[in-house]
Formats: structure tokens, C-alpha cells, sequence
């Protein structure tokens, strides 16, 4: 099995979703790839530090609610049982949503946090290249036909060399499950890969700016388009290359 296919179910195999051949055959590579032993090393990390963000709930929880109710009975006076149902119902009914919205909510960061993991090593053997690009070209109007027949979609593409960010080529990569597209951007001595999908999800709250192993990130959304710039440019700079950008 090779690098570009064990990627795909190293998540896989640590949640032990994968079985028979595939499963050890994925298993196998990871244990003598270093690339994909440091990734499968990061989602371990990551699903530790989720784990560890859960908290049990206090062992006299459910007999401090049966006093709350033996209170309001007392306060109240002898009442139906019927009559604590809304009430209880009520309790039920927060106690899950809070639950449902935890779960969501850790879901989401632990698929954004694989993600992030990919695309940093995207980037990281891109740089390993003698070139990180599939064709080299500064021309928007050739590298955005270029990627005509290999990927479902039509990305966006824009020459920033008057505001410092010039474009020097693009790439078909392989990240979180599909093909994507990035746009390989420089400043100065610095490499930015920018990767673009299609995305359903509107991403209200912004920009959101990251940093992981040494690499800034910045993510957002673009119309129906998810964008994620990643380099080791300073912060600062790779946001006002997210500004031009949006």
C-alpha cells in the first residue's frame, strides 16, 4: 500500500472502523512509514485532548434532583404526580440537547482537526518537491482552464503580484476524502498553498486563523467555496493574503 492510499484510512484504523486485508495492510504501512506514523501519531494526540475535554457528571447528581422535587412537593403541598411531568420532561429535554450540542460540537472539532492535520502534510511534501506545482504558470486565464476535467468544479483563481503575493503555478491534491484544488501562491522566500473545495456550509463567524507544528493556517468560506491558506508566513501577512482573497 502507498502513502497516497494509506492516508485515506489512517482515521480508520485508529477508530478501528477498518477490517481484513485493508485494515492490515493499512496497519502494516503505518507502522513502517514515518509520514504516516507522525499523522496517525497527531490523530491520537488529537482524539486524547478531546477526550480529555469530557466531564462526568457528579455522582449525587440524581439525588439532588429527587430533593428538588421533594422540595417543590413540600412547598406546593400534596399535588398528582402527573403535575412534576412537564417539569421533568423539561430536565429530559435540556439534559439532551446539551448533550446533542457537545457532541456536535467535539464532532466538528475533530473532523476540522484531521482535516487541518492533512493539509498541513500537503503542504509539507509540496515543499519537498523540486517544484510544488503541476503547472507553473502566473497566468490566472491558463492555470484556471488547466484544471478543466480534473476536479468536479471551477475554482476561483487570482493573481495577487501587484499586491505582493504573486501566483506561480497549481496542483490537483487529495485531501479529506475528495480531490482538491490549490493555488500555490509565494512572498518573498515563503510558499503559500492555497486549498479550495466546494462546501455547503455558510461559515458565519469568519475567518478563523490557526497555528500547528510551526505552520499558520487561515479557513474560510467563500461563497460555496472553502478556502484554506497555509505557510509559514508570519500571521499578520497570510491574513492580509486572506483579505485580498475575499
Amino acid at each position: 500500500m502507498q502513502c497516497k492510499d494509506a492516508r485515506e484510512f489512517v482515521s480508520a484504523v485508529i477508530d478501528g472502523e477498518l477490517a481484513g486485508d485493508m485494515a492490515k495492510a493499512a496497519a502494516a504501512h503505518i507502522e513502517t512509514c514515518p509520514a504516516c506514523a507522525n499523522l496517525a501519531g497527531d490523530y491520537r494526540a488529537m482524539g486524547r485532548h478531546i477526550a480529555s475535554g469530557y466531564a462526568k457528571a457528579p455522582a449525587d447528581l440524581a439525588e439532588k434532583i429527587g430533593k428538588r422535587i421533594a422540595a417543590e412537593r413540600d412547598a406546593e403541598g400534596r399535588r398528582p404526580t402527573h403535575s412534576l411531568l412537564p417539569w421533568a420532561a423539561a430536565l429530559v429535554l435540556s439534559c439532551g440537547l446539551s448533550a446533542l450540542a457537545s457532541w456536535y460540537l467535539t464532532h466538528q472539532a475533530e473532523i476540522r482537526g484531521r482535516l487541518q492535520n492533512e493539509i498541513i502534510a500537503s503542504h509539507v511534501r509540496s515543499l519537498m518537491q523540486d517544484k510544488p506545482v503541476q503547472i507553473a504558470s502566473s497566468e490566472q486565464h491558463t492555470v484556471k482552464p488547466w484544471f478543466g476535467g480534473k476536479i468536479d468544479f471551477s475554482p476561483t483563481v487570482k493573481d495577487l503580484a501587484a499586491q505582493g503575493f504573486p501566483l506561480v503555478g497549481a496542483r490537483v491534491d487529495y485531501v479529506g476524502g475528495r480531490r482538491v484544488a490549490v493555488l500555490v501562491y509565494t512572498r518573498r522566500l515563503h510558499v503559500i498553498n492555497l486549498f479550495l473545495w466546494p462546501s455547503a456550509q455558510e461559515n458565519s463567524g469568519g475567518p478563523q486563523a490557526t497555528s500547528l507544528r510551526g505552520y499558520n493556517s487561515v479557513v474560510w468560506t467563500a461563497g460555496e467555496t472553502r478556502q484554506w491558506a497555509v505557510s509559514d508566513l508570519n500571521l499578520p501577512e497570510l491574513k492580509v493574503f486572506q483579505a485580498l482573497l475575499q
